[in-house]
């Protein structure tokens, strides 16, 4: 009976230890798949985060590279400001010298009309005085020297009041024009014939400043524009011009403005191609 019990015993402590044993072996897999499982989510968390390190990474790029291209816009629109402000002092300061010249224009065309005809179609005046010289001579005769003085002084009663700045000066022609005739040289004698008129008014005392004006000689025979026409001796004459030299401008520079401006648009049109945000 005693050894009947203690097999009973035997087989039912055999039969616990098996089925603890069946019991941590069944959670021992479990916990080896779990941590399987969670070691290769982990290892599948490790990559995407890599993944996204890199994407990171290209975003600072790609940042720095969209830092470094406003910086560079806006270096290229400083100097497109830059060189507007420029132009626009410059065209400010065109205008006060174009409204200068029409000023000016204005008070030329204002010779006083007792010795001077003021033709606008051509932006000159001819000299009233009709001196009439013989075929081929350039001297100008006693008769008319008191005439010519008070031109002179007329004409240097104007120039005297130009206003004179850094960028205009002005230029005196005093031209010389013959009749036709049968002399060969009315050319050289046109010339010859300007020229007695400005020695006529240097020993009449009457000098033009050369700060203020440039006088030139010129003779055009017996050519030019706005000839009588029926009378050749009335086309012995004198043609007094005054004309404003002007001074080189800084003109605006377009074609950089252009260049710039076109930079900024292809650049900003590549920069939006290029984002893939």
């Amino acid at each position: 009976m005693k050894d009947s019990s203690k097999n009973i015993f035997w087989a039912s402590y055999a039969d616990l230890m098996t089925a603890l044993f069946i019991i941590t072996l069944v959670l021992f897999v479990l916990s080896y798949k779990m941590f399987k499982d969670k070691a290769i989510g982990l290892e599948i968390l490790k990559e995407e985060l890599s993944v996204r390190g890199v994407q990171l990474a290209n975003s600072e790029a790609e940042v720095e590279d969209l830092r470094g291209y406003l910086v560079s816009q806006k270096t290229l629109a400083d100097t497109l400001i830059k060189q507007l402000d420029a132009e626009r002092g410059r065209l400010i300061v065109m205008e006060e010298e174009y409204r200068k010249l029409r000023e000016m224009e204005e008070a030329i065309s204002r010779l006083d009309p007792l010795y001077f005809e003021y033709q606008p179609e051509y932006k000159r005046h001819i000299l009233k005085s009709q001196v009439q010289f013989p075929s081929g001579k350039s001297y100008i005769g006693q008769q008319y020297h008191d005439l010519l003085y008070h031109a002179g002084m007329e004409l240097k009663r104007l120039i005297d009041s130009l206003d004179v700045t850094d960028n205009i000066k002005y230029m005196l022609v005093l031209e010389g024009s013959a009749s036709k005739d049968s002399y060969a040289k009315n050319y050289e004698l046109s010339y010859e014939r300007a020229l007695e008129l400005f020695n006529l008014w240097k020993r009449q005392g009457i000098n033009f400043d050369p700060d203020i004006i440039e006088v030139m000689i010129s003779g055009s025979g017996t050519g030019g524009v706005g000839r009588v026409v029926g009378n050749e001796r009335l086309n012995q004459r004198f043609i007094i011009q005054i004309i404003p030299k002007v001074g080189t401008f800084d003109m605006v520079d377009w074609e950089r403005l252009d260049e710039i401006s076109n930079q900024l648009s292809n650049e900003q049109e590549e920069e939006v191609e290029n984002q893939d945000f």
